[in-house]
């Protein structure tokens, strides 16, 4: 079996929502598709896969890809500068998913988005995309509305209600304070990106989140991004020069506790990923539509597996994660 852990979908009702704004976040035609602008610095086309279910099925048939757990992409509804607005957009996309989800329950599941506007609405939106939609994770970006970290204490109710019923934080990159200098020659997805998700989950660490809450299961995603290479040097600073931080215990032992995906685009990248951190921990994913699915399919059946860690890597992990 075959669980995809990050695919992403554009549902109809959240593409014309967006295409109706004025303001950022928002969607405007781009030849015969669409382009999406999260600030002024992101501009995304959308390809035929992440708004057409049929190409993302036939895409997954190819690949022997059982089951997807679909998420929206950039822009995130947190990006609405109106609390309002952004509360309304993760409504329209999380019913969006699920209107997706409905016709091929076995072959999808969902992740919710929050708008993080009103924060009592937000986890009013979260149990409803739980206990009613049965999503079965949240996916959060770097920064919340491109500006505001993970260890936001207003969030913390948020990171409550996951550790409480067992439902993993999904992070993802996205717009980031960085987002001027990462407009240069797109730097912001060839390596900005990576740079800001691993501070998201550095923050969940240092923060003592993830001590306040050992309950709390988090998917860095992308091979762990930099963490897998830099947690020795982490763990030596912030013993000489703790920066304010109060956790009892060395970042690497919160770091033992996240999880990650398969999309390391390179081989290399892929067994570092799960040499420092086990199949226990690692999960398939292919980032489609933004990366052909095959390319990483080819990566994970090129590594040096053995049958029990490659049954890991493939569903195993991910269904122990998600509850599947």
């Amino acid at each position: 079996m075959r669980i995809d852990v990050q695919t992403h979908h554009m549902p109809e009702a959240y593409v014309k929502a967006l295409a109706s704004r004025t303001d950022y976040p928002r969607f405007e035609k781009e030849g015969d598709g669409w382009a999406a602008l999260g600030t002024p610095q992101a501009r995304l086309p959308m390809g035929e896969g992440i708004l057409d279910l049929s190409a993302k099925l036939e895409e997954m048939d190819a690949c022997r890809i059982d089951v997807a757990l679909l998420s929206v992409n950039i822009p995130g509804p947190d990006l609405a500068a109106d609390p309002k607005d952004a509360d309304e957009l993760a409504r329209i996309g999380n019913d969006g998913i699920a209107e997706a989800i409905s016709p091929h329950p076995d072959r999808f599941r969902g992740f919710a988005s929050l708008g993080f506007g009103d924060i009592d609405g937000t986890c009013k939106e979260l149990e409803r995309c739980v206990d009613d939609l049965g999503f079965v994770g949240l996916q959060v970006f770097a920064y919340v509305g491109g500006r505001r970290p993970l260890d936001d204490p207003a969030f913390g109710p948020v990171w409550a209600i996951l550790a409480a019923r067992g439902i993993p934080l999904v992070l993802h990159p996205g717009p980031s304070p960085s987002g001027p200098v990462y407009g240069d020659y797109w730097l912001g997805p060839l390596v900005g990106f990576l740079f800001d998700e691993s501070l998201a989950a550095l923050r969940l660490i240092l923060s003592g989140i993830m001590d306040r809450q050992p309950d709390l299961k988090v998917l860095l995603p992308h091979g762990g991004a930099v963490l897998p290479l830099l947690m020795g040097r982490i763990d030596r600073l912030t013993a000489s020069h703790p920066g304010g931080s109060e956790i009892p215990r060395p970042p690497s032992h919160y770091f033992e506790r996240i999880y990650t995906d398969a999309v390391a685009h390179s081989g290399a990248a892929l067994d570092l990923a799960l040499r420092e951190m086990g199949p226990d921990r690692m999960m398939f994913a292919t980032d489609a539509p933004w990366v052909p699915a095959k390319s990483h399919v080819d990566l994970v059946e090129g590594l040096d597996l053995s049958p029990a860690d490659a049954e890991k890597v493939w569903s195993g992990t991910a269904k122990k994660f998600f509850g599947i």
